[in-house]
């Protein structure tokens, strides 16, 4: 299982975010920052030597750009064997029991068999480390099962990933230590749970990217259909405001009309009276011309 990870500059060793298991107590950051200052100091003793092989005055460079490595801490040795106070003291003897002890892990071969001898409570503890263009990523776990070391690098491979993409290279070059602690940590926490929890399944098919190929399918699909519904609510709001000022310009067009008729019935009925005054005074006028206007020929 992965008890502790971060992500550091690769040039200073710089911790730039972290993330521990929840419930998990240790001193895993301190001997992190211990065994990063060994790997960092590798580098730099090499740092003058281009195009040419990673040996120089006889130092070996721990972590080349592009690798992977894995380094155990055994539960009754002093720290990685040694290995640590040994460098710092510029000793260059220790290089062939680290590379031995990796090897042992990454082949399969005597991890199984010291863990096997093991008594209740003592525990070996592996540090996986990759280093990518500027970042290392690393990660802690205490697994005795050699087939979950690969998981672990997956987990490590899919932290630089997802990191890199959030971050340009020229934002970790000028970072703090701990600079994306806050924004990157939540991610890394869900990845850590993630890979925790599915680690059983990952070595049964024996391929982590089928279960991540899927969840990252599933994680498109809810976008995707999470944009549908946005667009289709979108749509329906506009139906309503169209509906709204459709029955706004209803109302109003029918009050129109209204106003219209009474115009229109209005109108008819002055034609109706100014008909009616003329007849009456044509008629009039006629029988006026007969009997005369005040009707004295007719009496």
């Amino acid at each position: 299982m992965i008890l502790y990870t971060l992500v550091a500059r690769s040039k200073d060793g710089v911790i730039l975010v972290e993330s521990t298991l929840s419930g998990v107590e240790g001193n895993y950051p301190q001997v992190s920052v211990e065994l990063l200052k060994t790997v960092v100091s590798s580098f730099r003793m090499n740092s003058g030597v281009l195009g040419e092989t990673n040996i120089h005055n006889g130092v070996e460079e721990l972590l080349p750009d592009g690798g992977r490595k894995t380094f155990v801490q055994r539960h009754d040795e002093p720290l990685f064997g040694g290995i640590l106070g040994a460098f710092t003291e510029g000793n260059c003897g220790f290089f062939s029991n680290i590379n031995g002890a990796n090897e042992d892990v990454e082949s399969g071969n005597g991890a199984s068999g010291y863990n096997a001898n093991q008594k209740s409570g003592e525990l070996d503890y592996y540090f996986h480390l990759i280093r990518r263009s500027n970042i290392i990523c690393l990660c802690i776990s205490d697994d005795l099962d050699i087939r979950y070391h690969e998981v672990n690098y997956n987990f490590l491979e899919d932290v630089k990933d997802k990191f890199m993409k959030n971050y340009s290279s020229h934002r970790v070059a000028k970072a703090k230590a701990y600079d994306m602690d806050k924004s990157f940590r939540i991610e890394l926490g869900k990845l850590l749970h993630f890979y925790n929890e599915n680690r059983g399944s990952m070595i049964r098919n024996d391929k982590v990217n089928i279960l991540l190929t899927k969840a990252d399918d599933l994680k498109l699909v809810l976008g995707r259909n999470i944009k549908m519904t946005l667009a289709r609510e979108n749509k329906l709001n506009a139906l309503v405001d169209q509906s709204e000022e459709m029955l706004s310009e209803t109302k109003v067009f029918t009050k129109r009309s209204s106003t219209l008729k009474t115009k229109m019935v209005r109108s008819n009925m002055s034609y109706y009276v100014y008909a009616l005054t003329f007849g009456v005074l044509v008629l009039y006028l006629f029988i006026g011309g007969i009997c005369g206007y005040n009707f004295s020929k007719c009496g």
